[in-house]
């Protein structure tokens, strides 16, 4: 009887609704073992009422695998992972009410377009004429985005002490794209990417603002590992596509956040259809990963965006404003529960 032997006892236990099990969900946490006593610790964040059916599955798994044992599962009120996360500054961009998170372990998914209109989408709520009250923080330092989408912007200015970010459709831009030629390419170690994160956080002046988007780069790498660090997230949106190679790298991905304490508030499904002239959708990459993903998560899917070759410049189609718009407002909601 060793911790492995107890794992693949434990696999047996599946939490619901879904068919998939609380060692595949890394919902066992501690695994101890004296003797005979086998003392397991699990968290999944659910009821009291459906710890309470894992923790007697869990034990009746050790029994039936182990006859002699005897088994002592907790069900954990904390995952332990939290107590050794690192806490951002609360003075960093306190000035803004909502920090959020565009992020996906997948590259290729449409992160930085679903990052991009979802602060346009922000922006028709809360910036007035003149007034922005929205901003975008374009974190892909080795491949920025947000000129690219935006289009023209004008270049950032400074008084020598603070960078003042330029202002597009009422929001507040910046990206290293503004500030390094795009033909040079940026081989920056993790040390000048963190850096760099740093100075958008601290020296640019973004004033007082509703909501920030965060355009994280693919995968959970320096940049991603510095943002959860530095800056207090109010949460995060994990972007794939329908199928299960996405759906498996973006879920291990928002995985991070777990351990840096910031709430997974949905995934978007980016790509999910492409609606075609008789109105019937034709699901190129399949259905139901995003689901998936939102399960393991144990959040919820926020939106399904078609593919739609609008989504890559300066004017979005009305129907796919309106689905940022219908995004917006589901993210403003999970946020004021």
């Amino acid at each position: 009887m060793d911790k492995e032997s107890i794992l693949k006892a434990l696999a047996a236990v599946k939490y619901p609704p879904y068919d998939k099990d609380i060692v595949s969900f890394g919902m066992v946490k501690e695994v101890r073992i004296d003797g005979q006593t086998v003392a397991v610790g699990i968290f999944t964040g659910a009821s009291a009422e459906k710890n309470a059916l894992i923790e007697k599955a869990a034990a009746r798994a050790i029994m039936a695998a182990f006859p002699n044992s005897r088994p002592q599962v907790v069900m954990l009120g904390e995952d332990p992972a939290k107590k050794n996360a690192a806490i951002p500054n609360a003075e960093t961009l306190k000035n803004v009410k909502y920090k959020i998170a565009v992020a996906s372990g997948k590259g290729g998914v449409g992160k930085s377009t679903v990052a991009a209109n979802l602060a346009r989408a922000l922006a028709k709520i809360y910036s007035a004429e003149g007034v922005a009250k929205v901003g975008l923080m374009d974190c892909y330092i080795h491949g920025p985005s947000a000129t690219i989408i935006f289009g023209k912007t004008p270049a950032p200015t400074t008084d020598g002490e603070k960078i003042f970010p330029p202002v597009s459709g009422g929001i507040k831009t910046i990206s290293m794209g503004m500030l390094v030629d795009d033909s040079q390419p940026l081989i920056w170690r993790g040390p000048m990417i963190t850096s760099a994160i740093k100075q958008f956080a601290s020296d640019v002046e973004w004033g007082e603002l509703e909501f920030m988007v965060l355009d994280l780069p693919p995968g959970t790498g320096d940049a991603v590992i510095s943002v959860s660090q530095i800056i207090p997230l109010s949460g995060a949106i994990i972007v794939t596509t329908a199928n299960k190679l996405a759906e498996k790298t973006a879920t291990r991905g928002a995985k991070l956040f777990g351990k840096t304490n910031v709430p997974v508030l949905g995934v978007v499904e980016n790509m999910a259809y492409l609606k075609m002239p008789d109105g019937s959708k034709m699901k190129i990459f399949g259905e139901g990963d995003a689901h998936a993903c939102a399960g393991e998560l144990q959040s919820q899917v926020l939106a399904q965006i078609p593919i739609d070759p609008s989504l890559q410049g300066e004017n979005p189609s009305a129907e796919i404003l309106a689905e940022f718009d219908l995004l917006a407002q589901k993210i403003i909601g999970a946020l004021k529960k």
